[in-house]
Parts: structure tokens; C-alpha cells; sequence
């Protein structure tokens, strides 16, 4: 299943709900997010430099660095939380919003259990348990 959560994406005067998978095998150096390319024209967000992932398996794929910073809120019902700047890459072929580790931990996403889909924020370990959300796809 793999832990997905509820985000608010901010570019510029645009914003946008969607769910996103917690990947924690998608290391970086900066809070960073993978965009699918149709929800990128939503954004209305592009870029002028290549960005390179290793991927499982030993392959490698690129995606298009997007010029300028954007914001990521965590949705929760029962809290808000604050706004983290991310990099984004429009991913060519990918139909699924993916967050980084770096990421995942400004938002203080702990990961409890990957299969079920269960996690917590970093405040609420031993406390309370989240189910993931569902699935979004960007065609």
C-alpha cells in the first residue's frame, strides 16, 4: 500500500489538494517533491535546468527542475500544520505526487508501518496512529 498523505501544494497564486507518497527511498539533500507533469501545468510551475534520480535497479531517470521554491502544507483534520519550501522536478512519465525523505521529515512524517499504511507526526509517537490516504492519480 505505502504511506501517502494529504497536501497542500502552493505555487506562486495556485493551490492545489492532492495526496503524495511518502518515499523514503528517495533520498535528498533539501526538502524536495516529484510533480507529475499534468498537475504541473495546473501549478502553472516550469523549468530551465535538469535534475538526475537514481532509481531501483541501478537505472536512472531526469525531470525538470522547477525555477522557483513552493510551499507544502500537511491537510490533517484534527490540526494544522505549517507550510515547508520545497524544490519540486516535473517528473516526464510519473502520475503520482512523491515526496522526499528530507521532505517528509520537515513535515514530521514518521512512518510506522509501510504496508498498512499507518504513521504519526514525530509528536504524536506512541500516541496516535494515521491511516494513509488515498491514492491520487495525475493523468
Amino acid at each position: 500500500m505505502g504511506v501517502r498523505v494529504k497536501l497542500k501544494i502552493k505555487a506562486r497564486n495556485t493551490e492545489v489538494i492532492t495526496s503524495a507518497l511518502v518515499n523514503s527511498g528517495f533520498e535528498a539533500e533539501d526538502p524536495e517533491i516529484l510533480i507529475p507533469p499534468s498537475l504541473a501545468e495546473i501549478l502553472d510551475i516550469s523549468g530551465t535546468s535538469i535534475a538526475e534520480y537514481r532509481v531501483a535497479g541501478g537505472g536512472a531517470t531526469s525531470g525538470i527542475r522547477v525555477d522557483e521554491d513552493i510551499s507544502v502544507k500537511l491537510i490533517l483534520p484534527d490540526r494544522t500544520t505549517e507550510e515547508i519550501k520545497a524544490v519540486a522536478t516535473i517528473l516526464p512519465g510519473e502520475d503520482e505526487v512523491i515526496i522526499s525523505d528530507k521532505l517528509a521529515s520537515s513535515l514530521g512524517i514518521v512512518i510506522l508501518d509501510p504496508y498498512k499504511g499507518l504513521w504519526c507526526l514525530s509528536d504524536e509517537l506512541g500516541k496516535k496512529i494515521r491511516k494513509s490516504s488515498e491514492i491520487q492519480i495525475w493523468k
